[in-house]
């Protein structure tokens, strides 16, 4: 089976390497920043490299705070209009931020959030990220702690992505990403090779349980290329391919990932509900089977460009990604009889039960993975109306459920870290699928927020 993957792997490689126009490449792209700091990557590096020739240190601290309110209705509203079908949550967000850069480009780095939710008065403290930055003689760069990792070259779907505990969110997410807890190598050859490794170590115990990964990029002619490995005791290893490059003014990245239908779980309907079931009763145990391919694919394909509006450089941006996920449900798994009765019981249930019904179900599908075809789009428009203003319209369609996701907003932000935003999402498509399942009708979120 290893063999015969690697001999597919093989081959795809070398169409991606083949697709070549130019394109510099950033060797700190693919296990770069954390996701707190929006800063240019080649910026960072060079700042790395100051500090590490001097006896001084910097320490930093920065921080946010955001207050959001977000109205939603369920699609039962837009007929009924009854008010029972209109709920509202607010929430209110502090952020600190640690960044201490020592002698020698050693570095240090905290993430702090407090959520409070005056609904149920209770507050939360999360860590986002904690890692520390050392290197040897700057030949070999470490990150030990948790951390978020850029692995991959899709613009929201990553394949080969089998590391991050926490995927990409269609829907900006209020507060940073949860890292995984691990150590993450670099090493650097030059401007046009590198390695990367990762020993995942978010569950330790028993040391068998350890997953590691390993990359390799470089730059062939013009395209940007990778190859990648993940295992783990007891799991068949999962190959992983990306590239990047420039076509016609497009930037264009394809990513792939190939490994065994073993690797996969998918939900067995004819199991889990062979018994006669209420939701009332309490929910069923989901029952998951490996799916029956030797080989399974899931890549995604995607474009970018800028172009000028209205004598602006750059002014609208647009992302248009595709994804296929061999395993994925080719029909519609919602419109299943037992689970729609299922659905229609939980429903009807004291919104707390219910709250937690639906968690429980959806914590048994792959959301965003869980059907075979997808394709989404992002479209932003800089200094819209006025210079401080940008608008954004994004859309995610399932198409074999028939469903999709639209959203549009603007966001205000002044010289004075002042932010005001407002974004206004939509779920379209048959009352049984991916997105409407829940009874999601359309939300609008309200938000003020500063920056220090």
């Amino acid at each position: 089976m290893t063999h015969h993957l690697l001999t597919i792997s093989t081959a795809v490689a070398a169409i991606f390497l083949g697709t070549a126009q130019a394109q510099d490449i950033d060797e700190n792209a693919l296990f770069g920043d954390t996701s707190m700091t929006i800063v240019d990557s080649a910026t960072l590096a060079k700042s790395s490299v100051d500090l590490a020739g001097t006896d001084s240190a910097v320490t930093t601290f920065s921080g946010s705070m955001n207050a959001i309110a977000e109205p939603a209705v369920s699609r039962d509203w837009f007929t009924s209009r009854d008010r029972r079908e209109v709920s509202m949550s607010t929430l209110t967000l502090a952020s600190l931020m640690l960044d201490a850069r020592l002698p020698f480009g050693v570095k240090a780095f905290a993430n702090g959030e407090t959520y409070y939710r005056p609904e149920n008065g209770a507050a939360t403290f999360t860590v986002p990220e904690l890692f520390l930055d050392v290197n040897y003689k700057r030949r070999i760069y470490f990150r030990a702690g948790k951390q978020v990792l850029q692995w991959g070259r899709g613009y929201f779907w990553n394949p080969t992505d089998l590391i991050n505990v926490e995927k990409k969110s269609f829907i900006e997410k209020i507060g940073a990403r949860e890292g995984t807890f691990g150590v993450k190598t670099h090493i650097p050859f030059g401007t046009k090779w590198n390695i990367y490794g990762f020993l995942d170590m978010n569950h330790p115990t028993p040391v068998d349980s350890l997953a590691g990964a390993a990359r390799f990029e470089g730059l062939f002619g013009g395209t940007e290329a990778g190859v990648a490995l993940w295992g783990k005791r007891g799991k068949d290893p999962i190959f992983g391919l990306d590239f990047s490059t420039t076509i016609l003014s497009w930037s264009v990245t394809g990513e792939m990932s190939i490994t065994s239908g073993d690797n996969y779980h998918i939900l067995d309907l004819d199991k889990t509900f062979s018994q006669p079931h209420s939701a009332t009763a309490g929910l069923p145990t989901f029952i998951f089977s490996s799916p029956k391919e030797d080989a399974v694919v899931r890549l995604s394909a995607g474009l970018m460009r800028t172009f000028d509006l209205l004598d602006v450089d750059d002014r609208l941006m647009v992302v248009g990604e595709f994804y296929f996920n061999q395993v994925g449900d080719n029909g519609n798994v919602f419109q299943n009889d037992t689970l729609k009765k299922l659905l229609t019981a939980v429903r009807v249930l004291p919104d707390s039960q219910q709250l937690m019904a639906t968690g429980m179900i959806a914590s048994a599908f792959e959301f965003n993975s869980l059907a075979r075809y997808y394709s989404a789009f992002f479209i932003t428009v800089s200094k819209f109306i006025i210079s401080d203003m940008t608008l954004q319209l994004n859309g995610l369609i399932n198409y074999n459920h028939g469903c999709a996701i639209l959203t549009g907003g603007v966001q205000y932000a002044t010289l004075h870290n002042f932010t005001l935003g407002c974004l206004l999402t939509g779920y379209i498509g048959p009352k049984e699928a991916e997105y409407t399942f829940m009874g999601n009708g359309a939300s609008l979120r309200i938000n003020a927020g500063v920056t220090f």
